[in-house]
Order: structure tokens, then sequence, then C-alpha cells
């Protein structure tokens, strides 16, 4: 009798620890995967020096230590996540295009060739992702302006829809689009970020991309491989 006691004892203690061990590892995996709110600038931290114009005195970018965008600085219900795309990733569409790297290697401008020369990178969100806004970060110190568009493409190569921004030569800075709605579906389209510099310097620099969107339900990583027609 006092053996069934012991062996009751130590059987209800097992499952009160296996009990306490779900509940915290139930905690845990809730927490990682609840969606991010409030401003998207504060999901990355920079140690790096940040710009400030000369003019108006506002810093920049504003998704460094001071927000100075309305997208960076209130929170929003349409958008929870945020996608970089450093600008020296870019490369030209032919190759007679010689090109330079700017910054500390996160820049790039095109040296030589074809000054109207698209330049592109392929764009991966996860399926059903919502597309809210594209940005565009730049160096543009000429008196011309570069222009950038995030595109869709059909399976036969042909353009189906695209958004689209420009630089303006104030410097280090940014453009952004209005707010749209694109949800992704790599069974119809395939996306690219698109740049031309429409000019030969390092006067014109697209230094990275930042497209803000909506993460699918249950979406807890981007895709890796996509199959079908």
């Amino acid at each position: 009798m006092r053996k069934c006691r012991v062996l009751l004892g130590l059987l209800v203690l097992t499952l009160l620890v296996v009990a306490s061990l779900s509940v915290m590892l139930t905690g845990i995996t809730g927490r990682a995967q609840e969606p991010r709110d409030g401003d998207p600038a504060s999901w990355t931290d920079s140690t790096l020096p940040v710009p400030v114009d000369a003019e108006t005195g506002s810093l920049s970018p504003p998704d460094r230590d001071a927000m100075v965008d309305p997208l960076d600085r209130a929170p929003s219900a349409t958008y929870d996540a945020s996608l970089r795309i450093a600008g020296s990733v870019l490369r030209p569409r032919t190759s007679d295009v010689e090109w330079r790297v700017g910054g500390e290697g996160g820049c790039i401008y095109s040296w030589s060739g074809s000054a109207s020369t698209w330049w592109n990178t392929p764009l991966y969100l996860p399926q059903n992702a919502t597309i809210k806004y594209f940005r565009m970060y730049y160096n543009d110190q000429s008196t011309v302006n570069s222009e950038a568009y995030l595109t869709a493409y059909d399976l036969f190569g042909d353009i189906v829809e695209e958004w689209g921004v420009a630089s303006s030569g104030t410097g280090e800075y940014y453009a952004t689009t209005e707010e749209f709605t694109h949800t992704v579906d790599y069974s119809l389209y395939s996306y690219v970020v698109n740049w031309r510099p429409n000019e030969l310097s390092s006067d014109m620099q697209v230094c990275g991309f930042r497209i803000y969107y909506h993460t699918p339900p249950g979406a807890i990583a981007l895709p890796i491989v996509l199959k079908g027609d």
C-alpha cells in the first residue's frame, strides 16, 4: 500500500511538472508569433550618425533615431512588417553599363554606358501578403532625378501593375508612394524592384528600398521555394 501511495505521488508530481512546462512554452510561442504593433521604425536599431538637412534641420532618413515622416511616426492597422533591400544589390539589365559602389557598400551608381538603362532586383514577400507602401532611399546631388518602380509582371514578362517614386535632388533622402493595396500572388505574378539613374556619376546613388506590407494570417517565414506551373 505504501509503495502504491509513493508511485501515485510521483505520478501526480510528474503531471504537474509537465503541465507547467507546457504553459511556459505556450506563452513563449504566443509572444513570438504576435504581430508587432506601432511604429515600424522601432523594429530596427541603428547606431549610425543621422544626416541633418542644412536648410530644414530635419533628420534623414526618418527610420533611424528620430522620425519625421507620418508613415514612420504613427501606428497603422494596414501594415505590420517591412522588408529592406540594399541599393548595392541592384544590377543593370545590359552588360555595357559600368557601376560603382557608394557609401560604405550599401549604395550603387552608374559610372559609364547609358544613363537610361534600367537596373533591377527580384522581390520576395510571403504569399498573400498585402503590400501597402514602396519607398526608395537615395543620395541625389544631381539636377536630374532618378526613378524607381515596384513592378508586378505576368508570367510572359509583361507589366501588370507598378508603383513608382522619384528622387528630387535633396541629397540623402527618401521618396514614398501613396498608400496602395496589392496582394502578393506568385501563381500569377513575379515581383521586381526597378531603378533608372538618369545620371552617370556618384551624384546619383540609390541606397535602398523599403516595402511596407501586412503579413498574411499564420505566416511565420518568407517562402524559399514556390512550385507551380
